[in-house]
C-alpha cells in the first residue's frame, strides 16, 4: 500500500475514534486541549506501527472542528493559536483509551505520514471534476461511520 494511502486510512481512522468523545469535545477548552495534542505530534496506533500520521495545524482544527460540528457545537478558531505539540494528561489518557500514542513530531526531516488539507478539484472545465473525488468519498464515510459509533 502507498504511504499517502495509508496515511489517508490512519487518518480516517483516527477520526472515527475520536467520534466517540462528542460530549468532551462540546467543552471548548477540551476541544483546545485536543487540537494541541494533535497538531506537531505524531500520531501512531498502538496496535499497528506502521498506522502513523501527522496533522498539519490546519488539519488538526478541521477535524476537531467537523467533530465538533456533528455534536451540535460552533467551530472555534485553533490553528495558530500557541502550544501546538502540548499533550495533556486528559487527552493522552482519552487518546490511549483509543489505541492511540502521541510522540513529539521529529521536524528535523520530511515526515510522509503528514497530513495537511486533503487535495481539492482544480477549476471548473480544467480536468478539475473529478480531482479528489474518491478521497472525498473516503472522507464522507469516515465522518459517518463516526456520527454512527
Amino acid at each position: 500500500m502507498a504511504s499517502e494511502e495509508h496515511t489517508e486510512e490512519t487518518e480516517q481512522r483516527l477520526v472515527r475514534d475520536l467520534g466517540d468523545l462528542r460530549e468532551d469535545l462540546r467543552d471548548d477548552d477540551f476541544a483546545g486541549e485536543l487540537y494541541r495534542s494533535l497538531a506537531n505530534r505524531a500520531l501512531s496506533r498502538e496496535d499497528d506501527p506502521q498506522a502513523r500520521v501527522s496533522l498539519s495545524w490546519r488539519r488538526a482544527e478541521e477535524i476537531i472542528n467537523g467533530l465538533r460540528e456533528r455534536a451540535g457545537e460552533t467551530a472555534l478558531t485553533l490553528a495558530q493559536t500557541g502550544g501546538e505539540g502540548e499533550l495533556s494528561d486528559r487527552v493522552s489518557d482519552a487518546l490511549g483509551e483509543r489505541g492511540w500514542r502521541a510522540r513529539p513530531l521529529d521536524t528535523s526531516q520530511h515526515d510522509s505520514s503528514h497530513a495537511s488539507e486533503p487535495n481539492s478539484p482544480g477549476p471548473a472545465g480544467q480536468g478539475g471534476r473529478d480531482a479528489g473525488s474518491e478521497q472525498g468519498v473516503v472522507w464522507r464515510e469516515a465522518h459517518a461511520e463516526a456520527d454512527r459509533g
